[in-house]
């Protein structure tokens, strides 16, 4: 293992090489995510938890739920960073603004049709939480720039003594609790998503992680 890495150190083109691949993944990650979040809203059957969160306060104002979540989001690397005494990663914050930027246009173009129906609702609904799995997956198994709030989750965990599994629960219920208060939508694909999300973007994050390490292992 220590050989390689030197043998990585001492090529700066394959170096470059992994890099740029690995920001490739992150950036298709993202916009999967985005795609799947904005299929799951197109479905009008409840959105995942930090979305409820989002909308809601689209809701309130004249900003897009898109921009909602670039603002959610920098406000919660800002309170980690502060907190920890740390800078911001920058992979954190492209992470961020990509995500709100992809969620926008995708909803402005009208990119996911919407179908009337239950059965049809369903689908789409579905699919879009496995896409939201699958992006999550992928830009985490990059390694380029965590997401918002897993900083913020493992600052809770290490403060107040609890495991990283309640810390992003008590995040979770918070977030939802508060959109559904300020008129998020919350249905049954809200409740949906939180069992469903995590297990397909475990699968994903092996997968990625697997082909990630079979092509970086190419230079």
């Amino acid at each position: 293992m220590v050989e390689k890495n030197y043998e990585i150190i001492d090529n700066p083109v394959g170096m470059n090489v992994i890099y740029m691949i690995r920001v490739i993944v992150f950036v298709l990650g993202i916009f999967v995510l985005a795609l799947g979040a904005a299929t799951v809203i197109t479905g009008r059957l409840g959105v995942a938890t930090w979305d409820v969160l989002h909308i809601g306060l689209a809701n309130l104002t004249n900003l897009s739920v898109g921009r909602w979540v670039q603002i959610v989001g920098i406000v919660m690397v800002l309170m980690t960073c502060i907190f920890e005494k740390e800078r911001p990663a920058i992979g954190s914050v492209l992470n961020i603004l990509l995500v709100g930027f992809f969620l926008n246009r995708i909803l402005d173009l009208n990119l996911i049709p919407s179908f009337k129906g239950v059965t049809s609702q369903i689908i789409v609904l579905i699919v879009g939480i496995v896409l939201m799995g699958i992006g999550s997956g992928m830009y985490v198994a990059s390694k380029v720039g965590a997401g918002p709030r897993d900083g913020m989750t493992l600052f809770i965990a290490k403060r107040f003594s609890i495991s990283v599994r309640l810390s992003r629960t008590l995040l979770e219920i918070t977030a939802l609790t508060t959109g559904w208060l300020i008129g998020g939508p919350v249905a049954i694909g809200t409740f949906i998503s939180v069992p469903l999300i995590g297990p397909v973007m475990q699968t994903s994050l092996k997968f990625w992680t697997r082909q990630l390490n079979k092509l970086c292992s190419l230079y």
